[in-house]
């Protein structure tokens, strides 16, 4: 039997699992969607599924109740979710993409009788290529593959532990930002040295798409690879060298930990 799947908040994150949900077959009746403005709303409502007025007629026909909303207005809407949610007769599966906000945290507000599960999306997930951390503690097999099917029509899944939500946030929920960084970096180094924007941005973009599907389908870590294209005396290490002195990797791996510390600063 399809699962009713609910929707709260339909900004870019919501809108994306709901078209990916659509792309994959399920049907305009089984989703609907809580959006309180209408620009929004009227672009999901195209598509064919319901825009629901309030969140209790939303939550009591849902098997699955998505919460994508900000964080920041969590602690406000909950008390309002609550009492709607006691209302119900039905018990949905919740899945919160929330950044920062514990499943203790929404236990404790929404009541220990639903199944909460954590995820954490990144931002490609709008484009159908996203990355989604599902945080496993207590949760049963059967809700983790029940979540894993739906994110499937948007991106791939990895399990962790909840502890490791945070670090999840300052590797693949900020690592977006630190790749767009480095392709504008390569782009401008192209057009420094004399080639258009657009023919940097078309080489730069070829190369970092072939560089992930060799690394994604040889049996090399990318230590390996990089030594294949560095000839002895040649270009490639001399550009290394450049990006050693300049600590590369290590600005990198400061990044992560920078964003890890303040999710956790914001939980």
């Amino acid at each position: 039997m399809s699962k009713k799947i609910s929707f709260v908040g339909a900004g870019n994150m919501g809108s994306a699992i709901l078209r990916g949900l659509l792309g994959s077959g399920y049907s305009t009746k089984d989703i609907s969607f809580f959006e309180p403005y209408d620009v929004t709303a009227q672009t999901l409502v195209a598509l064919g599924p319901k825009r629901i007025p309030d969140f209790e007629t939303l939550a009591k026909d849902a098997d699955v109740l998505f919460l994508c909303v900000k964080p920041q207005i969590f602690k406000t809407a909950s008390v309002e979710w609550k009492l709607a949610l006691n209302k119900i007769s039905n018990s949905p599966v919740i899945i919160s993409i929330m950044a920062g906000v514990s499943r203790k945290t929404l236990l404790d507000a929404l009541g220990t009788k639903f199944s909460i599960i954590r995820v954490m999306p990144n931002l490609p997930l709008t484009v159908g290529k996203g990355t989604v951390a599902i945080a496993t503690d207590s949760i049963s097999e059967e809700n983790l593959a029940l979540t894993e099917s739906l994110f499937a029509p948007v991106g791939t899944t990895v399990r962790v532990q909840e502890s490791l939500m945070d670090a999840v946030t300052g590797l693949s929920g900020s690592a977006p930002a630190y790749v767009f960084e480095f392709i504008e970096g390569l782009v401008r180094g192209g057009v420094r040295m004399g080639l258009s924007r657009t023919v940097a941005m078309q080489l730069a973009l070829g190369t970092i798409e072939g560089s992930v599907e060799m690394v994604r389908k040889t049996n090399q870590g990318p230590g390996e690879l990089c030594a294949m294209v560095c000839s002895p005396a040649g270009t490639t290490i001399a550009g290394i060298q450049a990006l050693e002195d300049g600590g590369f990797k290590g600005t990198l791996m400061h990044a992560v930990e920078a964003a890890t510390k303040r999710s956790k600063e914001l939980g």
